[in-house]
């Protein structure tokens, strides 16, 4: 059977479906369901998705943290750089991830960011948290019309229900304290796991301390963060003054 064939049948791209062929991406629980159905392996690749995940290497299209997203009930991103990924435009996403010179494909990577940002449209979507720093408003991410596409998505992405973005301003005395982005995920059982990135890679961290560390980090910046509705202010501002958007 075709890649194509197969991307039709289950109403998803075809980049997606290569990223799976190649083990750069690993189907979401949905998805594994028709897959098993489609070729009849009666839990077969469950199985091997499981064992997948047990071995991962922590790179976001292949590691364990899409599918802690996709299980988290609420889910806290701090960047100091670019848009969070559960809230970039494709074109901004694929400035982003071209730009980190990775050695995977770059388009089957934007599928697989894409992908991702599904759980925040399912019936019972997590609530997403996203704490941004105004310099990342500013920073010039595929060109002035990618950047008000981006800062216009971003809004449209702040005024649902389960998406709430602040900001961080340039004045606030907790830009002392940056050293680089991160992302924690809370579930039902009240456990949390997180996940810090670096210029090279990324990983997931699970002790106790080390989440409980990063939790308190996020308050302390969330606590020097403009309001809901004051950021939604300075994301218009700043996508009209700085980047000329409408």
């Amino acid at each position: 059977m075709k890649t194509i064939d197969i991307a039709n049948m289950m109403y998803v791209s075809e980049g997606l479906v290569r990223a799976w062929e190649k083990g750069r991406r690993l189907p979401q629980p949905d998805h594994l369901a028709q897959l098993e159905e489609l070729f009849g392996t009666r839990g077969v690749l469950g199985r091997i998705r499981e064992e997948l995940i047990n071995a991962a290497v922590p790179l976001e299209w292949f590691a364990r943290w899409p599918e802690i997203e996709h299980q988290a009930t609420s889910l806290w991103s701090f960047q100091t750089t670019v848009v969070p990924g559960l809230l970039q435009k494709e074109d901004y996403a694929r400035s982003v991830l071209h730009a980190a010179h990775h050695i995977a494909d770059t388009e089957e990577m934007v599928g697989a960011r894409l992908e991702r940002q599904r759980i925040l449209a399912k019936e019972d979507p997590p609530m997403l948290v996203a704490l941004i720093t105004e310099s990342v408003l500013r920073h010039n991410v595929g060109g002035a019309e990618v950047m008000r596409d981006q800062l216009a998505h971003l809004e449209e992405m702040a005024e649902r229900d389960n998406v709430i973005v602040q900001v961080v301003p340039d004045s606030a005395r907790a830009c002392a304290g940056f050293t680089g982005p991160f992302a924690i995920a809370s579930f039902d059982a009240g456990t949390e796991v997180a996940y810090v990135d670096d210029q090279l890679s990324g990983k997931v961290v699970e002790d106790p301390e080390d989440v409980a560390r990063l939790r308190r980090m996020f308050d302390v910046f969330r606590a020097d963060a403009l309001s809901r509705r004051e950021s939604l202010e300075l994301i218009r501002r700043t996508r009209v003054e700085r980047w000329q958007g409408k």
